[in-house]
C-alpha cells in the first residue's frame, strides 16, 4: 500500500474492517527513513473497535522521543512518554492497538528481530480488540499485519478493493 494522507480501509481476517485514520499517516510521514543516515523510528498505535459493527479504527501513533534508542536498522521505546501518550488517550478512549516502526527500504520487510518481537507481543500484551497491529513503513510502501489473539498467528493485511477512490464493500 502507497503511503498517503488519506483514511485506509483494510480487510481483517475475521471479514471486518479496520479505518486507518490520516492522522497516523500524517505522524509516520514526517520519520520516514527516505534518505541514508535517518534513524530508526517508531511508537504506539492508538484506536478502537466500535460495539456495534466491530470494525476497528486506528486514529493515532506516539513518536520518537529524546529517551528512544534510535539507530539506522533499530528503534527501542524507552522514553516514559510513550506511557503518557497511551494514558491520554485512554481518557479519550483511544486505547492500545499495536506498535509501529520504520525500515530504510522502499518496500519493508520484517526483520527476524521483528518477527520474534510480534511473536512475544502476542503472548504478553492486551489491545483493545482480538488483535495487535504492526505497522512497517517503508519509504515507498507501508505494510501491515495483525496479530490474533487467539489463534497466535499472524498474517499481513490489505487495502479493501476500491475503484476511483470509494470503496467497493
Amino acid at each position: 500500500m502507497r503511503i498517503s494522507n488519506t483514511c485506509k480501509k483494510m480487510k481483517l481476517p475475521n471479514g471486518k474492517v479496520v479505518d486507518i485514520l490520516s492522522t497516523v499517516f500524517e505522524e509516520m510521514e514526517k520519520w520516514l527513513q527516505d534518505t541514508s543516515g535517518k534513524k530508526e523510528a517508531g511508537g504506539y498505535i492508538v484506536g478502537y473497535q466500535h460495539y456495534e459493527t466491530e470494525n476497528i479504527t486506528l486514529e493515532q501513533i506516539s513518536h520518537p522521543y529524546r529517551l528512544d534508542i534510535r539507530k539506522p536498522t533499530f528503534f527501542s521505546m524507552r522514553d516514559p512518554r510513550h506511557k503518557i501518550f497511551l494514558m491520554n488517550c485512554m481518557r479519550k478512549k483511544s486505547f492500545y492497538m499495536g506498535v509501529w516502526h520504520t525500515h530504510h527500504q522502499m518496500f519493508p520487510e520484517p526483520s527476524p528481530i521483528d518477527w520474534r518481537d510480534w511473536y512475544e507481543t502476542l503472548e504478553v500484551d492486551r489491545t483493545g480488540c482480538e488483535y495487535v497491529f504492526f505497522i512497517i513503513a517503508g519509504f515507498r510502501d507501508i505494510r501491515i499485519w495483525v496479530g490474533d489473539f487467539k489463534e497466535k498467528n499472524i498474517i499481513e493485511i490489505f487495502e479493501c478493493p476500491h475503484k476511483n477512490g470509494i470503496y467497493l464493500m
